[in-house]
């Protein structure tokens, strides 16, 4: 019996190594780029040598003012000796503040080493800290409130429509009518295609010279095709998107749903009809109380689905018109653009901590009753 107590832990020790090596590690390492600063920093000493205490740092590139020299000797290998020379310097730190102390000329661009004022910080020593400067340059970037406003107004929109309609889609399935399966693979096509296609298809459409554009002249409704998609068209373009996303991905909702809708009794739907109940109020009262564990599912996945909304934005907008937060994380990232890793992790840890801060909602909100008691 000893023996089979071990089992359930073994076999958990899969998930466990999958959620280390492909959640862990990635988001620890991306925490590290968010939270830590690196740089070179030019350490001043409190005495014309390497080996006086440090008195403060200097940034790369910083424009420092000389106030007091030093000839020192050096002796070299060969025994020889050449002069090296020293300077009392004052300037500013990242901070703000006024730091002065003795630094080598090794580390300085000067004109004239015997008469010049001023010099400029060009080399130190690698430094790695704790920092949240890359938050806060995230968050006074002048588009993350534009980036974060899109997620959650697309969240808003996207959400509520797909399970409406993914509950409706189950429901038709569940009823067992008369072609139902052919309603199955219709309902499937949408599972067959990745986001870019998706966004694509859509772009196909709603473009100047698209389908619903051709039709409509065609038609004699507009004399010209309508521009849709442009910068003055802001709420044109969301729509857009929000029906891209709901064709895309309600049937993923759909299949949760339909898995829970066969796992609850006949029984208690017949009980429903026998005493009279219509069928919205089966639904009220007892088809929506027994899917709540099926609908939690489906809200963390299709929420946390939406905040990573990226490819069909860039192919209806090209992420320069209108952004989202993925689309932010992917431009800083991107060689071609600012090539941020630091900012990119920014971002992602970001929408992590969303993410995670919207599923313990679902699972705290979203409870069956059974759940509610135990907690209680």
């Amino acid at each position: 019996m000893k023996r089979h107590r071990w089992i359930p832990y073994l076999l958990l020790l899969p998930s466990l190594i999958y959620l280390a090596l492909f959640f862990l590690y990635p988001m620890t390492q991306a925490a590290q780029l968010a939270f830590t600063r690196e740089g070179q920093y030019l350490n001043l000493r409190a005495e014309p040598s390497a080996t006086a205490p440090v008195t403060g740092a200097l940034a790369l590139q910083t424009e420092v003012r000389i106030t007091e020299r030093s000839e020192q000797q050096e002796t070299l290998a060969s025994g020889a000796q050449r002069p090296v020379f020293w300077y009392r310097v004052q300037a500013e730190d990242d901070s703000g503040a006024t730091v002065d102390g003795w630094v080598s000329i090794r580390n300085l661009f000067i004109e004239n080493r015997r008469t010049s004022e001023t010099a400029r910080v060009t080399s130190g020593e690698a430094v790695r800290e704790f920092s949240l400067t890359h938050l806060n340059r995230m968050f006074t970037d002048f588009r993350f409130d534009d980036a974060l406003w899109t997620t959650v107004l697309l969240i808003i929109l996207i959400i509520p429509a797909q399970f409406v309609l993914a509950i409706i889609m189950a429901l038709v399935l569940q009823s067992q009518i008369r072609f139902s399966s052919l309603f199955l693979y219709i309902y499937a096509i949408p599972l067959g295609l990745s986001d870019l296609v998706s966004g694509i298809l859509w772009f196909a459409i709603f473009t100047q010279r698209g389908f619903l554009n051709s039709l409509l002249v065609e038609a004699g409704i507009l004399d010209l095709p309508f521009i849709f998609i442009q910068a003055g068209q802001m709420g044109w373009m969301i729509a857009i998107i929000v029906l891209a996303e709901i064709w895309r991905a309600t049937s993923i909702v759909m299949v949760i749903i339909v898995s829970g809708l066969q796992a609850i009794p006949r029984d208690y739907m017949e009980a429903g009809e026998v005493f009279g109940a219509s069928m919205w109020q089966r639904l009220r009262h007892i088809i929506l109380p027994l899917l709540k564990p099926s609908l939690q599912v489906a809200l963390i996945l299709r929420t946390i689905l939406a905040f990573q909304v990226f490819a069909i934005v860039i192919a209806i907008t090209g992420g320069d018109i209108l952004t989202v937060l993925a689309n932010e994380t992917f431009r800083w990232y991107d060689p071609a653009r600012f090539n941020s890793p630091n900012m990119a992790a920014a971002y992602s840890v970001f929408i992590m901590l969303i993410s995670l801060g919207v599923s313990l909602f679902y699972l705290r909100a979203v409870r069956s009753q059974e759940e509610a008691t135990q907690t209680a």
